[in-house]
């Protein structure tokens, strides 16, 4: 049996033996959970040293599925959620054998994904062979460097001054940091009427007790955090502004209907487009919708995307995005009733408008509001102000270490279009120069800019096994196995 462990502290970590496979995950929520998770049952006889580092020491849930709020909804259904490459009904099997009544179709509580999530982590470390050997460490790392070969391949330095020897690191970081939207007043932020982070512990306590608030941004968090407060019987009116007031839309309570939808990749943007528009006429005439042709060509957009030119990406960026993200990243079923009941009770109210300034205004804050078309600002006094702008999209501007470090060193580049990193389609990070790197992996959100489609389970948890088979597949000499 596997041995598991929780360990802090600045202490300097001994090298292993060089014929152990050392692996450091970076990140311990959904991307990095189930890249150990893949690693531990692919291991087999093998070796493995396997280190999984959390900032926060959650290993599992994240900030995705770390809420409670049972308003707060997978948004997709449960017998595509599996977090094991090639069972996308894993998560629903797993539920059932525990006397969970969820049926196929439904949309889950997040929270519930969390502790799935928990349990697949535990599982397998418990079922891995006895000489794979997972630690889950809470801290902080602040750089990674790749030393060449020898008893150290790959260093990773942490906050406290730990250093820990790999033969391979995972970055599974999550999203970029999305950051302040506007410029906010020192002492908004001081007086707790801005908030920063809505997913902050106690973030959203104090709020409930107002009378009115702004949010900034209109997508899936917003929703959340709008129907959260909303919901409650004397919860503040809520108003939400982003400049393109585009919320997402609805799924249909049954399951999309999932078919091979060839995507014309030698066409350019206009081509795909054109195809996208036709075959969704050709499903409706079918009885089904646009639902079925987008979550279709879910498998094929990374590939698709890859192939595209640049300036068609930027096109797609400036002029197709907040549509795509609209009907692309849906409302559960019961999620949008709610939601669309708080709107006609006039509970939430969401507005296209950009914001030009925040002050502080008595107790609360005033914004001025720029509304297309018109020339002079509204003015609009709250309560409070919550952030639900979303994910950064500028790296060299928003980039965490250990990042910073990595682009620094030139062992990581940009992707083209700057809103992550560079790297192989087996997710190998690819360096300055242009080469893949044999010993650092990428999994999760900072691929998007390489591949579009990378935040999901169902791309990170086919992240998890190319890095799975491609880190075991190499010996501590860096020769492919």
């Amino acid at each position: 049996m596997s041995v598991g462990s929780t360990v802090a502290g600045p202490t300097l970590e001994r090298p292993l033996q060089p014929a152990r496979h050392r692996v450091v995950i970076v990140g311990g929520g959904a991307a990095g959970t189930l890249c150990a998770v893949h690693l531990l049952r692919a291991a087999k006889g093998a070796e493995l040293e396997l280190t999984l580092v959390d900032s926060q020491g959650t290993f599992g849930p994240g900030v995705a599925y770390g809420t409670n709020d049972p308003l707060h909804v997978l948004n997709v259904p449960a017998t595509r959620m599996g977090g094991i490459s090639g069972q996308p009904e894993h998560f629903h099997l797993w539920l059932r054998r525990r006397g969970h009544t969820a049926g196929p179709e439904d949309f889950l509580p997040r929270g519930l994904f969390g502790t799935y999530l928990r349990g697949l982590l535990g599982e397998a470390e418990s079922a891995a062979a006895p000489a794979a050997v997972l630690t889950r460490r809470t801290g902080k790392v602040v750089s990674v460097e790749q030393v060449g070969l020898g008893e150290a391949p790959v260093v990773l330095a942490l906050e406290d001054g730990t250093r820990l020897a790999a033969d391979h690191a995972v970055l599974a970081l999550g999203p970029l940091p999305g950051g302040d939207p506007v410029p906010v007043p020192a002492e908004l932020r001081a007086s707790g009427t801005y908030v920063a982070d809505p997913w902050a512990e106690g973030a959203l306590d104090p709020v409930r007790g107002d009378d009115s608030v702004l949010i900034i941004g209109t997508g899936l968090t917003m929703v959340d955090v709008a129907i959260s407060l909303a919901s409650a019987r004397r919860g503040p009116r809520i108003r939400a502004v982003s400049r393109h007031g585009l919320v997402a839309r609805r799924h249909r309570d049954d399951l999309t209907r999932l078919s091979h939808f060839p995507v014309p990749v030698d066409q350019g943007l206009e081509g795909i487009v054109a195809a996208v528009i036709e075959e969704i006429g050709r499903v409706a005439q079918q009885g089904g919708d646009w639902r079925d042709v987008l979550d279709s060509m879910r498998r094929s957009t990374p590939a698709v995307w890859r192939q595209l030119p640049v300036a068609d990406k930027r096109r797609f960026l400036e002029n197709l995005q907040r549509i795509w993200d609209v009907h692309r990243f849906r409302m559960a079923p019961a999620v949008a009733d709610r939601f669309d009941a708080c709107v006609e009770a006039g509970r939430i109210r969401v507005k296209a408008c950009s914001i030009s300034a925040l002050e502080p205004h008595g107790d609360g804050a005033r914004a001025y509001l720029h509304v297309p078309g018109r020339k002079e600002l509204e003015a609009l006094d709250v309560d409070r102000v919550i952030n639900c702008a979303g994910a950064g999209v500028k790296l060299t501007r928003q980039a965490p270490a250990p990042l910073l470090d990595l682009l620094a060193t030139g062992l990581a580049r940009p992707d083209e279009l700057g809103i992550g990193i560079d790297v192989a389609e087996d997710g190998a990070l690819i360096g300055a120069d242009g080469t893949p790197s044999a010993r650092i992996h990428v999994a999760g959100a900072l691929r998007k800019g390489c591949e579009w489609e990378a935040i999901g389970i169902t791309e990170i948890r086919d992240h998890a096994e190319a890095i799975a088979q491609s880190v075991l597949s190499v010996g501590v000499n860096g020769a492919v196995r």
